[in-house]
């Protein structure tokens, strides 16, 4: 007939096995797993054999089974030896891990030989139990230097600043349990020297032990140290107290049923005053935490009245800065035109990299986790592989992903300051927030789509009054060069007439033949520009007429656009001769785009890019001017879905402090003896990426020159 005690030890022992079987899973193929795996060992050896000694009713065969399970008990402190100290990553030597298997192979010899271990077994009210023998007392003692010896390994492994906020706080959970495994341990090895008269609880110290192991090994988000520690210390307390006046009570009372049933009452006692002092403890010690949860509450519902994005994402990593007085918050969006996420906000408490930017492309490991993640997770819990390709100034704590309503990207959180560990509660805040803030930021987008609708709107209005002035006024100046371009015709058949009529007194006379050829020469040259004039007014009113963009965009040369652009520069400046134009494509070469938008964008490039050597030419000294040979080049790069076109200079190029500011409106490099608005490469900027939905950028290097690269998208 089995009894209840023994009922428990069984249950325990196929426990023991089933935590080891569930840890392994968790962590296939780590030593923390193999060594996890001993301890249930030696556990379930101790336990099932005590079960087998406490049900046998033979003396002799209850010594062998008790001899049986003290290999269990020999093992059980080196088994926590090792996975503590596999878990805060001490390696050990081969020497070293024979030298620690002598003390239990020599106190389980003295056991099989001798009664200095366990010098025999009796019978109690509960069953049957071993005596411990004479040098059992050292076994206490080594027990007690193989607990202490790791855990004091754990406080000086916690105080190393490589070491993650959630990893301390694991390895001080440890401590703890492993700590409080020992008090129970050395209460349990008491029961040998038959100081109790009530039921060992030695299968409860095992399954605490190997229960809170398995949470610490195989769980990311744990509770706060503070409250644990106050919650374990109140349970020592309630313990003992429960024990201590069982024990009374039972040695006290004459009648079983009665002491039983007080025992019973005592213990039901103590634990609801153990909850309510709980209660009261998390309230007192989690009220700051409390507090900048409420104050998140309360920001992320006032997040809907910003409808600036920018001003918007640095009032959410500020007030996450300053509310839970974290180490840094970085805030990344999603860049679908460049397929990457970019960071947009980093804040710290350290304004040095409040600038750094930086992108994370789809396919990079880390993002490919956040969007499969959806809802806030601790840093730690993704695998080491990720962890380590993600480049952040500072160590990260938590992720917090928000792919709602269309809006997609996260934020990186660093560590608290006061290194405690974000909990269950702060990640549900975070979720919430992470909704508001999806929400709001959305909100921020229509208010920038509508304006941007607005101002197009606005822009066609504008352009439709300017296409309907310039249209009259362009009839009138067409009426006026129709009489220019009649009267250079005119005076240029006057002049072949006259010179013709009188061209031996030409032929003869030098200075008259030179005057008709100058003569000749301004009536081309009226004529040629009262027809380049004529072209230009047509492109105005094409650019200012409100038609579909389709029929605005046109196939044709680039050479074209460049001779033009060439010949105009020629009017503004007084070219120097040793400047080379190069064009790096084919006569043939065709792109597709405005092009009257398409010209004016290369002239200002060209432009910029003459007065740059200009200005370097001014700069260098007259030996240097001597070997210096100006050149401005134009490439073409078919591709598959695009066009890119690169006009290079070997002028002055950009200062690096003023290369983010190049596409600001008003904002030049020029002198103030030049001609500069401001507003050119703004124009460029914004013909090129909102009229051709293409992309421009530069490369410059201060005193070598500037690459323009523009891209558009091909039919």
């Amino acid at each position: 007939m089995y009894s209840l005690y023994q009922n428990f030890l069984y249950i325990s022992s196929i426990v023991a096995i089933i935590l080891s079987v569930y840890v392994f899973i968790k962590n296939k193929k780590s030593q923390i797993s193999f060594n996890f795996f001993a301890l249930a060992f030696t556990i379930f050896i101790l336990l099932f054999s005590y079960a087998q000694m406490s049900g046998t009713y033979n003396l002799g065969t209850a010594l062998v089974w008790a001899k049986i399970g003290f290999v269990g008990i020999a093992f059980f402190p080196l088994a926590v030896f090792l996975l503590i100290f596999t878990f805060i990553k001490i390696k050990l030597e081969k020497i070293q891990y024979l030298l620690l298997l002598l003390p239990p192979f020599f106190f389980i010899s003295l056991t099989v030989f001798s009664d200095l271990m366990i010098k025999e077994v009796t019978g109690n009210s509960w069953g049957i139990y071993p005596e411990a023998g004479k040098l059992y007392i050292l076994f206490i003692a080594y027990s007690i230097v193989m607990f202490l010896w790791p855990v004091y390994n754990s406080y000086k492994y916690i105080q190393k600043d490589e070491v993650t906020s959630i990893k301390k706080q694991k390895v001080i959970y440890m401590m703890l349990v492993f700590l409080l495994s020992l008090i129970l341990f050395l209460f349990d090895n008491l029961f040998f020297y038959d100081i109790f008269v009530f039921e060992p609880i030695l299968y409860l110290t095992t399954l605490f032990c190997l229960i809170s192991s398995t949470i610490i090994i195989s769980s990311f988000n744990l509770t706060n140290v503070k409250v644990t520690l106050i919650k374990f210390l109140i349970f020592i307390f309630m313990l003992f107290l429960v024990l201590i006046l069982s024990n009374y009570i039972l040695v006290s009372s004459t009648n079983i049923y009665i002491s039983n049933f007080l025992s019973f009452m005592l213990t039901i006692g103590c634990f609801i005053v153990y909850k309510r002092v709980i209660v009261k403890a998390e309230e007192v010690l989690l009220a700051q935490n409390k507090h900048y949860q409420n104050l998140l509450i309360h920001a992320a519902s006032g997040m809907a009245k910003e409808h600036n994005l920018d001003r918007l994402l640095k009032l959410i990593a500020i007030i996450v800065l300053k509310t839970i007085k974290v180490s840094f918050v970085a805030i990344f969006l999603e860049n679908k035109h460049e397929q990457s996420f970019e960071i947009k906000i980093l804040r710290s408490f350290s304004n040095k990299t409040n600038e750094l930017m930086f992108s994370y492309d789809y396919d990079h490991p880390f993002v490919n986790f956040v969007r499969h993640k959806e809802e806030p997770f601790l840093f730690d819990e993704m695998p080491q592989y990720i962890a380590h390709s993600v480049v952040l100034p500072f160590r990260a704590a938590l992720v917090v992903p928000s792919f709602f309503e269309g809006v997609k990207g996260f934020m990186v959180i660093g560590e608290k300051n006061n290194r405690d560990i974000f909990t269950r509660d702060d990640i549900s805040i975070f979720k919430m927030l992470a909704r508001q803030t999806s929400l709001a930021m959305e909100n921020c987008l229509f208010f920038d789509e509508y304006k941007h609708a607005q101002e197009k709107i606005f822009t066609a209005e504008k352009l439709a009054s300017i296409g309907g002035l310039a249209e009259g006024i362009a009839h009138q100046i067409r009426n006026r060069l129709n009489q220019f371009s009649m009267i250079s015709g005119e005076l240029k058949y006057e002049i072949k007439d006259c010179k013709t009529s009188n061209d031996n007194i030409i032929e003869n006379n030098k200075k008259l033949k030179d005057s008709f050829t100058y003569l000749e020469e301004l009536s081309e040259s009226l004529k040629n520009n009262v027809e380049k004039t004529d072209d230009v007014i047509k492109g105005i009113l094409d650019y200012a007429k409100i038609e579909s963009r389709y029929r605005m965009f046109e196939v044709f040369q680039l050479k074209e656009i460049v001779d033009l652009a060439y010949d105009l520069l020629k009017v503004k400046h007084r070219l120097s001769k040793k400047l080379k134009i190069i064009n790096n494509f084919e006569d043939h070469d065709v792109i597709f785009a405005m092009k009257s938008q398409m010209m004016e964008v290369i002239y200002n490039l060209i432009d910029n890019a003459y007065e740059a050597i200009d200005e370097k030419f001014s700069m260098l000294k007259k030996d240097e001017q001597l070997s210096f040979v100006p050149k401005i080049e134009i490439s073409l790069t078919k591709k598959e879905k695009t066009d890119v076109f690169k006009i290079s200079d070997n002028g002055i190029g950009i200062k690096e402090e003023n290369m983010a500011k190049i596409f600001i409106p008003f904002f030049t490099t020029k002198s103030s003896s030049k001609s500069g608005t401001g507003i050119g490469m703004y124009i460029v900027k914004r013909m090129v990426e909102e009229n051709h939905n293409g992309k421009v950028w530069f490369e410059s290097t201060y005193m070598h020159g500037t690459d323009i690269i523009i891209e558009l998208p091909n039919i």
